[in-house]
Protein backbone atom coordinates (compact mmCIF):
# COMPACT_ATOMS: atom_id res chain seq x y z
CA UNK A 1 0.00 0.00 0.00
CA UNK A 2 2.58 2.54 0.81
CA UNK A 3 4.66 1.46 -2.30
CA UNK A 4 1.38 2.62 -4.27
CA UNK A 5 1.44 5.72 -2.30
CA UNK A 6 4.88 6.59 -2.78
CA UNK A 7 4.30 6.23 -7.04
CA UNK A 8 1.24 8.05 -6.85
CA UNK A 9 2.94 10.64 -5.01
CA UNK A 10 6.16 10.43 -7.67
CA UNK A 11 4.07 10.60 -10.57
CA UNK A 12 1.69 13.32 -9.06
CA UNK A 13 5.70 15.68 -8.96
CA UNK A 14 6.53 14.68 -12.38
CA UNK A 15 2.91 16.21 -13.44
CA UNK A 16 3.42 19.16 -11.49
CA UNK A 17 7.24 19.53 -12.79
CA UNK A 18 6.09 18.76 -16.40
CA UNK A 19 3.33 21.66 -15.83
CA UNK A 20 5.66 24.00 -14.75
CA UNK A 21 7.90 23.47 -17.52
CA UNK A 22 5.25 23.79 -19.45
CA UNK A 23 3.74 27.05 -18.32
CA UNK A 24 7.98 28.07 -18.11
CA UNK A 25 8.34 27.65 -22.52
CA UNK A 26 5.04 29.14 -23.17
CA UNK A 27 5.91 32.55 -21.24
CA UNK A 28 9.41 32.91 -22.78
CA UNK A 29 8.14 32.45 -25.95
CA UNK A 30 5.33 35.34 -25.44
CA UNK A 31 8.44 37.43 -24.04
CA UNK A 32 10.19 36.84 -27.03
CA UNK A 33 7.13 38.15 -29.43
CA UNK A 34 6.57 41.07 -27.41
CA UNK A 35 10.11 41.82 -27.01
CA UNK A 36 10.30 41.88 -31.21
CA UNK A 37 6.78 43.01 -31.72
CA UNK A 38 8.22 46.11 -29.21
CA UNK A 39 11.80 46.75 -31.09
CA UNK A 40 9.46 46.56 -35.24
CA UNK A 41 7.07 49.49 -33.26
CA UNK A 42 9.34 51.64 -31.92
CA UNK A 43 11.20 51.91 -35.32
CA UNK A 44 10.82 55.43 -36.89
CA UNK A 45 10.43 55.73 -40.41
CA UNK A 46 13.14 57.98 -41.22
CA UNK A 47 12.18 57.85 -45.06
CA UNK A 48 8.90 57.30 -46.18
CA UNK A 49 10.07 56.42 -50.72
CA UNK A 50 8.46 53.47 -52.22
CA UNK A 51 11.26 51.60 -53.45
CA UNK A 52 9.59 51.15 -56.82
CA UNK A 53 9.89 54.49 -57.05
CA UNK A 54 13.35 54.93 -57.23
CA UNK A 55 15.14 55.31 -60.60
CA UNK A 56 18.66 55.48 -59.74
CA UNK A 57 20.93 55.14 -57.07
CA UNK A 58 24.69 54.87 -56.37
CA UNK A 59 27.14 53.59 -53.20
CA UNK A 60 30.46 53.38 -52.19
CA UNK A 61 31.93 50.22 -50.87
CA UNK A 62 35.60 49.51 -50.46
CA UNK A 63 36.63 52.71 -52.02
CA UNK A 64 34.84 52.37 -54.78
CA UNK A 65 31.68 54.20 -56.34
CA UNK A 66 29.40 51.72 -58.24
CA UNK A 67 26.25 53.71 -59.77
CA UNK A 68 23.38 52.42 -61.31
CA UNK A 69 20.10 53.16 -63.14
CA UNK A 70 16.77 51.78 -64.17
CA UNK A 71 15.03 51.77 -67.81
CA UNK A 72 11.52 50.28 -68.53
CA UNK A 73 11.66 48.86 -65.06
CA UNK A 74 15.20 46.68 -65.50
CA UNK A 75 18.09 47.76 -63.14
CA UNK A 76 21.34 48.77 -65.54
CA UNK A 77 25.18 49.17 -64.86
CA UNK A 78 25.17 53.18 -65.45
CA UNK A 79 28.76 53.00 -67.12
CA UNK A 80 27.38 49.69 -68.99
CA UNK A 81 24.29 48.49 -69.97
CA UNK A 82 25.32 45.54 -71.57
CA UNK A 83 26.17 43.81 -68.36
CA UNK A 84 23.34 41.43 -66.86
CA UNK A 85 22.48 42.48 -63.47
CA UNK A 86 21.23 40.21 -60.52
CA UNK A 87 17.52 42.22 -60.20
CA UNK A 88 16.26 40.56 -57.32
CA UNK A 89 19.75 41.26 -55.27
CA UNK A 90 19.58 44.90 -56.70
CA UNK A 91 15.74 45.33 -55.13
CA UNK A 92 16.69 43.26 -51.91
CA UNK A 93 19.54 46.40 -51.63
CA UNK A 94 17.01 49.14 -52.21
CA UNK A 95 14.52 47.73 -50.06
CA UNK A 96 16.65 48.89 -47.19
CA UNK A 97 17.00 52.24 -47.23
CA UNK A 98 13.11 53.01 -48.73
CA UNK A 99 11.29 53.21 -47.00
CA UNK A 100 14.51 53.82 -44.61
CA UNK A 101 13.70 52.81 -40.60
CA UNK A 102 16.01 53.57 -37.35
CA UNK A 103 16.00 52.87 -34.30
CA UNK A 104 16.79 56.12 -32.64
CA UNK A 105 17.36 59.34 -33.45
CA UNK A 106 19.76 61.84 -32.09
CA UNK A 107 19.06 65.77 -32.12
CA UNK A 108 21.15 68.19 -31.08
CA UNK A 109 24.18 66.79 -32.30
CA UNK A 110 27.37 69.27 -32.16
CA UNK A 111 30.28 66.62 -32.90
CA UNK A 112 29.32 64.66 -35.63
CA UNK A 113 33.18 63.07 -35.79
CA UNK A 114 32.25 60.85 -32.39
CA UNK A 115 29.74 58.81 -34.97
CA UNK A 116 32.90 58.95 -37.94
CA UNK A 117 30.32 61.31 -39.80
CA UNK A 118 32.94 64.21 -40.12
CA UNK A 119 33.99 63.40 -43.18
CA UNK A 120 32.03 59.66 -43.85
CA UNK A 121 34.13 57.27 -46.23
CA UNK A 122 30.90 55.70 -47.54
CA UNK A 123 27.64 57.24 -49.09
CA UNK A 124 24.45 55.58 -50.57
CA UNK A 125 22.59 58.13 -52.97
CA UNK A 126 19.17 57.84 -54.62
CA UNK A 127 16.95 59.53 -56.93
CA UNK A 128 13.14 59.70 -57.46
CA UNK A 129 11.25 61.39 -60.02
CA UNK A 130 10.99 64.44 -57.11
CA UNK A 131 13.75 63.78 -55.14
CA UNK A 132 17.44 63.41 -54.47
CA UNK A 133 18.49 61.62 -51.34
CA UNK A 134 22.13 61.92 -49.79
CA UNK A 135 22.71 59.03 -46.67
CA UNK A 136 26.18 59.19 -45.21
CA UNK A 137 27.50 56.20 -43.31
CA UNK A 138 29.02 57.15 -40.11
CA UNK A 139 30.79 54.33 -37.79
CA UNK A 140 29.61 50.54 -36.67
CA UNK A 141 28.69 50.50 -32.79
CA UNK A 142 30.51 46.82 -32.57
CA UNK A 143 28.41 46.29 -28.80
CA UNK A 144 24.70 47.16 -30.12
CA UNK A 145 25.61 45.92 -34.38
CA UNK A 146 24.39 49.82 -35.24
CA UNK A 147 25.52 52.22 -37.65
CA UNK A 148 25.57 55.64 -37.57
CA UNK A 149 24.22 57.25 -40.61
CA UNK A 150 23.16 61.18 -41.32
CA UNK A 151 21.81 63.22 -43.68
CA UNK A 152 24.18 66.36 -45.20
CA UNK A 153 23.56 69.31 -43.92
CA UNK A 154 21.28 68.28 -40.72
CA UNK A 155 23.00 67.75 -37.13
CA UNK A 156 20.44 64.32 -36.61
CA UNK A 157 22.53 61.51 -36.12
CA UNK A 158 19.98 58.12 -37.08
CA UNK A 159 20.70 54.41 -35.67
CA UNK A 160 19.79 51.84 -37.87
CA UNK A 161 20.56 48.04 -37.25
CA UNK A 162 23.56 46.84 -39.62
CA UNK A 163 22.22 45.38 -42.60
CA UNK A 164 21.21 48.43 -43.85
CA UNK A 165 24.62 49.23 -44.39
CA UNK A 166 25.93 46.02 -45.16
CA UNK A 167 22.92 45.28 -47.78
CA UNK A 168 25.42 47.57 -49.95
CA UNK A 169 28.51 45.18 -49.64
CA UNK A 170 28.45 44.02 -53.02
CA UNK A 171 30.95 44.67 -55.55
CA UNK A 172 29.92 45.16 -59.42
CA UNK A 173 31.03 41.47 -59.53
CA UNK A 174 28.71 40.07 -56.96
CA UNK A 175 25.82 42.17 -59.20
CA UNK A 176 26.77 40.58 -62.35
CA UNK A 177 24.88 36.95 -63.50
CA UNK A 178 26.63 34.72 -66.22
CA UNK A 179 24.59 34.49 -69.33
CA UNK A 180 23.70 31.12 -70.98
CA UNK A 181 26.33 32.05 -73.47
CA UNK A 182 29.08 32.53 -70.81
CA UNK A 183 28.05 30.12 -69.01
CA UNK A 184 28.25 27.45 -72.24
CA UNK A 185 31.36 29.22 -73.43
CA UNK A 186 32.98 28.43 -69.84
CA UNK A 187 31.90 24.63 -69.90
CA UNK A 188 33.46 24.46 -73.46
CA UNK A 189 36.91 26.01 -72.27
CA UNK A 190 37.05 23.52 -69.34
CA UNK A 191 35.70 20.82 -71.30
CA UNK A 192 38.74 21.12 -73.70
CA UNK A 193 41.43 21.89 -71.31
CA UNK A 194 40.54 18.66 -69.47
CA UNK A 195 40.41 16.44 -72.98
CA UNK A 196 43.88 18.43 -73.69
CA UNK A 197 45.53 17.16 -70.27
CA UNK A 198 43.57 14.01 -70.96
CA UNK A 199 45.70 13.57 -73.84
CA UNK A 200 49.10 14.81 -72.85
CA UNK A 201 48.96 12.42 -70.27
CA UNK A 202 47.87 9.20 -72.25
CA UNK A 203 50.90 10.05 -75.12
CA UNK A 204 53.32 10.54 -71.82
CA UNK A 205 52.52 7.64 -70.33
CA UNK A 206 53.19 5.65 -74.26
CA UNK A 207 56.26 7.07 -74.66
CA UNK A 208 57.06 5.75 -71.04
CA UNK A 209 55.95 2.34 -71.95
CA UNK A 210 58.07 2.18 -75.43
Amino acid sequence: MKKKQRQMIGMLLALVVLAAAFLGIRQYNKNASSATSTTEDTQETVLDVNSDDITSFSYVYEGETYAFEKKDETWYYTDDHSLNLNQERIKAMILKVAPLKADQVIENVTDMSQYGLADPERTIQYETADRSVIINVGNLNSMTSQYYIAFPSEMKVYVVTTNVVTGFNYTLDDLVEETTEETESTEATETAETETTEAVETETAATETN
